[in-house]
């Protein structure tokens, strides 16, 4: 079986494609395009722009889809299409571009896809996790052990959103949000602090100096608290034209990488969270695998 997962977000867009064989998921390299959803109109709506160069990315993974061979293709949306009036519009729109089926995921949703996808090789320990992804438009954290995800919060701050205040100073974001994250209530004994998502990618790909993009080198790479400053201070003050040539900076994050780490580090500081691990597989994964398993096979 042939699968392809895509992923909407409020920066951009990602494809999953993988094939199940002899028991197991063999996936290829996750791609990307950057549509910037979560720039949106000053009632909230989809820009025009925007969707444009949405339909355009979904135009480009249906063919990619429909060479690779998927039995079943399938698009999640989060925060720009959930929070956005025309957001359900824009999707149904969106299938015209490509062929799919889609669901738009509620906060609570994709912070506990999330979860399951970074966690799902780790939780047999039988100790307890919790992720954090910064998206765009929004970030969610989850927190539980392999029998359940007993706390989640979905937080409106992202990468995209928080950027006009990043650009205010240095310490803005981390003003703003310091004090916004809500205790987390530990039920047993902990195991780490996992990030997922592209900025947190993100930051590990500059940390490592990639050149390539490498997801089996970003898989359990450690964060610290002051690696994560550390990259802040070296790209704030850096042109765009000199973060287009950090190594490991995707083109597509350049201008947003910093408000990004800015959330990332006042999450560190509210739960006093040393360092982190980097998770490359999230939410895709995890519904990759849940529809597989309620998938049936059409008939001959």
């Amino acid at each position: 079986m042939k699968m392809a997962i895509i992923d909407v977000g409020s920066n951009s867009i990602r494809l999953l494609m993988g094939s199940y064989e002899n028991g197991i998921w063999r996936n290829e390299p996750k791609q990307l395009w950057t549509t910037q959803l979560g720039k949106r109109n000053d009632d909230g709506t989809l820009t025009t722009e925007a969707m444009d160069a949405s339909y355009q990315a979904f135009s480009e993974i249906d063919a990619l889809a429909k060479r690779y061979g998927v039995d079943r293709c399938f698009a999640f949306a989060t925060s720009a299409v959930r929070e956005s009036s025309n957001g359900l519009a824009f999707m149904e729109q969106a299938v015209n571009c490509c062929e799919m089926t889609y669901r738009i995921l509620t906060g609570d949703e994709e912070a506990a896809y999330g979860f399951k996808g970074a966690l799902r090789d780790r939780l047999a320990d039988g100790l307890h996790y919790a992720t954090i992804d910064i998206g765009g438009g929004s970030t969610e954290l989850a927190l539980g052990s392999k029998d359940r995800i007993y706390w989640s919060r979905s937080y409106p701050i992202g990468a995209v959103r928080l950027r006009p205040l990043s650009d205010e100073g240095p310490q803005r974001v981390w003003e703003e949000t310091r004090f916004l994250w809500d205790p987390m209530m530990i039920e047993g004994t902990f195991g780490d602090f996992i990030g997922i998502g592209g900025t947190i990618t993100t930051l590990a790909a500059i940390d490592l100096k990639m050149t390539e993009y490498d997801g089996q080198k970003i898989q359990g790479h450690k964060l610290s608290r002051e690696c994560v400053e550390g990259i802040i201070l070296q790209l704030r003050y850096m042109s765009r034209d000199e973060r287009l040539q950090v190594p490991g900076l995707h083109p597509g994050r350049v201008d947003i990488i910093v408000s990004g780490a800015e959330i990332l580090t006042s999450f560190m500081d509210a739960y006093e969270v040393p360092h982190i691990f980097v998770s490359e597989q999230d939410g895709m994964e995890a519904l990759q695998q849940e529809l597989f398993e309620g998938y049936d096979e059409p008939e001959q």
